[in-house]
This record gives structure tokens, sequence and C-alpha cells, in this order.
């Protein structure tokens, strides 16, 4: 999928849904300013810390409004943005070891060589993050969240509770078997068939109801590395409605894979997406959103091949 302009009422949502992310990429950015007032304080002023971090904070609004989908490249962007923000002022007196003449020309190519410095570093930060999320054993801890709908939990309990012979948005499931399982087709809005890269990966699984009620749904997914994942949907009426409350305790998650799982909110945007497909209006989830990046787009800036741009 190809990059595309959010709309505002898409833009407003991946904020509130991304605050997790974007108060840890705060968090990230007051670290480096820190560190910096303590090596240079004359370099690193309070005002001029003030500064940066709003500067810094605009910036990650922006990225995460316009590229939802690459959590660990938000956070290297704050690092390293951060970073590129301290250093920038001390780029004119490194040109002006140069003579007059030959000024301009000089601090051109520094901010040149800083910025391409800058997306080198957002490269090797973001895949050392990956490296560290996938890393280490499984972690079985319980997920939790809900959300509101406006609907009765009869309603609730149909649209929400993955079933056999069902159609679910990009989620296809298939008759019983004899033991009880179906199964199950997820399509990948992020990623193409690496045999057919026309067209989008599918993943397959095996699923079991283990129980099911008009208050609860119990579900377990046999994901295709072996893995077991059982979800739990409970369905509280209310006034105006209904609550959905979904718990999941995933089989193959790191204790990173959680922390990226909860920093995105994935699990109340997987939700959303349910409920919206009761809806006639365009989707908000990131999960339905493009997972281009700014170094993707970079790269395309750098070595033109394909265009990004709807």
């Amino acid at each position: 999928m190809s990059f595309s302009w959010p709309s505002l009422m898409q833009a407003t949502y991946r904020i509130v849904r991304l605050r997790r992310l974007i108060a840890a990429a705060y968090v990230l950015v007051a670290a480096v300013l820190a560190f910096a007032a303590l090596i240079s304080p004359e370099l690193m002023s309070a005002t001029r810390a003030a500064s940066i971090f709003m500067t810094m904070a605009v910036l990650i609004l922006g990225h995460v409004a316009l590229f939802p989908n690459v959590a660990l490249e938000t956070l290297s962007l704050s690092i390293v943005g951060a970073v590129f923000t301290v250093v920038l002022p001390v780029l004119p007196e490194i040109a002006g070891n140069a003579s007059p003449a030959y000024y301009q020309a000089a601090l051109t190519l520094e901010v040149v060589f800083v910025v391409l410095v800058a997306l080198a570093m957002m490269t090797a930060l973001q895949k050392l993050l990956e490296i560290c999320v996938y890393a280490g054993p499984v972690a079985h801890l319980r997920i939790t969240t809900h959300l509101d709908v406006p609907y009765s939990a009869a309603v609730a309990y149909q649209q929400f509770g993955l079933r056999p012979e069902t159609r679910r948005g990009r989620v296809m499931a298939g008759p019983v078997d004899p033991k009880g399982f179906f199964d199950v087709a997820v399509v990948s809005e992020h990623m193409t068939d690496p045999d057919d890269p026309s067209s989008p990966l599918v993943v397959k699984l095996d699923a079991k109801i283990l129980s099911s009620d008009p208050q609860n749904h119990e579900t377990m997914l046999v994901l295709p590395n072996g893995a077991v994942t059982v979800t739990a949907h409970r369905f509280v009426p209310k006034s105006d409605g209904c609550r959905v409350s979904v718990t999941e305790m995933p089989g193959d998650f790191t204790y990173g894979m959680h922390a990226m799982f909860w920093l995105t909110d994935q699990q109340t945007d997987n939700l959303v997406e349910v409920a919206e497909l009761m809806q006639n209006e365009p989707s908000r989830v990131n999960g339905l959103a493009h997972a281009v990046s700014l170094l993707s787009i970079a790269g395309v800036v750098l070595s033109p091949r394909q265009p990004v741009l709807d």
C-alpha cells in the first residue's frame, strides 16, 4: 500500500490511539536534552532545551499522523532528531574554519553530511530496536482492553466473536472439521506475498471455539509457528449500547513485543476495526492504514524507482 495523506479524522485518531508511543518518544527526547545539558551546559540552556523539545514534539506528532505503522521509526526519530537539533548550532562555528569565500559551501556540505548521517543513524537505531523487540524468551502475559459500541450485546456478540464459515473484513473463516477446528485466513494490509509481490500476504491459522454464550466468547488460535493464543471476549450491556472487553494471552510474544503492542494500543485498534465494519464511514484504524515509513520515502527521493504517493 502506497503513502496516502490522512484526513483530519484519521490524523486525530492516530494521535489519540498512539498516545503512549508519543509519550515514550517525548521521554526519549527529554533524556537526550538532559544528557546534552549535563555534558555541555553552555550549549544547552533551559530556553534552548525548551525550544528544541517543542520542535521535536510537533515533529513527532506529525510523524505519527503521517506514518502510523512504523513505531520503531518514531522512537528512533525522537532520539536522532533530538541529537541533530542539539548539534545544529555548532555547524556554523565549524564552517567558520574555512576561508570566507568558501564559508557558504562548507556550511552546505556540513548540513548535507549531517542529514545523511542522521538518516543512517535512524536506520541503524531502528534495526537495533527491532532486534531488542524480538529478542528474548516468550512472555505469557495477559493483554486486556475494552471498547464501548452503540450496539446491543446480542449484535456485538455476533460481530466480534470469531466463528466458522464467516467473513469479517479481512478475516475469513472456513467450516469446522470433526475435531472442532476451522481454518482462518487473515489478509495483511502491510505485507505482500513473497511468491507473488502483486498480492497481499495471507496468514492462515487454525481456530477452535472453546466456549461461547451470549455474554462470553472464547477462542483458541494456533499460529503457523505452532504457538497458541487464547482470546476471550466479554459483552456487557449498557444503557447506550454494549461494552466489549477482550483478554488475550499471545503464545509467541516476547517482552519487547508486548511493550510495542501496548505502546501502539494495537488491541484496541483491532476492536475499532471490527466495530467500523458496521458503519459506512471511511476507516480510521491503523491496521488498515499504509505502512510506508519516512526512511522509505527518503530512500525513494535519494534513489527514485517507483512512486510512493497516491
